[in-house]
């Protein structure tokens, strides 16, 4: 009488399982592949958009009339985030998880710094163009995206045009301004007749127009400097004028 053969065992859906110790619950062996794109040009694909990212929020910080630049804890952690967890990861993620040395994931992060430095080197020469030729109501806010600076602080010159707002609130200021005099008679206006109004006149055309500055230097579109020289001589008289009359008893000015 013949041995009896070894019996086939089934699987879930009736065929066979010839594989030794493969069955249906087993996981998939076979090297997982990598993505279609290399790993240098997600590594500078990231090192883009990291710049960009920074730029955006330097200027977007600045317009909401905080300091542009990141101090502090915040930026070690974005250091830390940006500068080495983030090539990092996207090593072991391009690598699907398998067993890479250490040397290799080194060696990522070394390139992916070399691309942020050879694109940070790319940005400061396209601000050195800004500087020279772009047109002046977009210079400031280019330089302070590409350079993280802003246009005072990198020694770029810069004086737009003043806008029809502006012209006209320090036209009123000026008018409102010739109301008193320069030189000795200026230390005598507290004791006039209808001082107090027309300081309150020329205070509230001065407060006008220093909206519409801080409006515009917050927008990056920039003020024009006699602007700001009309506004800062106004606001320099006024207070003049109210330590004046509050040495002179005046209960307005106390």
């Amino acid at each position: 009488m013949a041995p009896d053969r070894p019996s086939r065992h089934l699987g879930a859906a009736g065929g066979s399982d010839d594989a030794p110790g493969r069955n249906a619950t087993s996981p998939d062996l076979r090297p997982r592949e990598r993505p279609s794109v290399s790993l240098e040009l997600l590594l500078l694909l990231a090192a883009t958009a990291v710049l960009a990212a920074f730029a955006l929020a330097r200027v977007l910080r600045y317009q909401h009339g905080t300091d542009p630049r990141i101090r502090g804890r915040r930026l070690v952690a974005l250091v830390i985030g940006f500068l080495i967890v983030l090539p990092a990861t996207l090593d072991f993620w391009w690598n699907r998880g398998l067993n890479v040395s250490p040397a290799h994931v080194v060696a990522s992060t070394i390139l992916y710094w070399g691309f942020l430095a050879a694109l940070g080197l790319l940005m400061a020469a396209v601000a050195f163009l800004v500087v020279r030729f772009a047109p002046v109501e977009v210079r400031p806010i280019l330089v302070l995206a590409l350079t993280g600076r802003e246009p005072e602080a990198a020694g770029v010159p810069f004086d737009p045009p003043i806008t029809e707002a502006i012209s006209r609130g320090v036209a009123l200021v000026d008018a409102r301004n010739a109301v008193f005099p320069r030189g000795r008679a200026f230390t005598q206006q507290a004791d006039q007749p209808g001082f107090a109004a027309a300081w309150a006149d020329l205070d509230a055309a001065t407060t006008a127009l220093e909206a519409l500055i801080a409006a515009d230097t917050r927008s990056g579109a920039g003020v024009a400097e006699h602007a700001i020289e009309t506004v800062a001589d106004a606001r320099s008289r006024l207070d003049a004028l109210r330590r004046d009359a509050r040495h002179r008893g005046q209960a307005w000015a106390a």
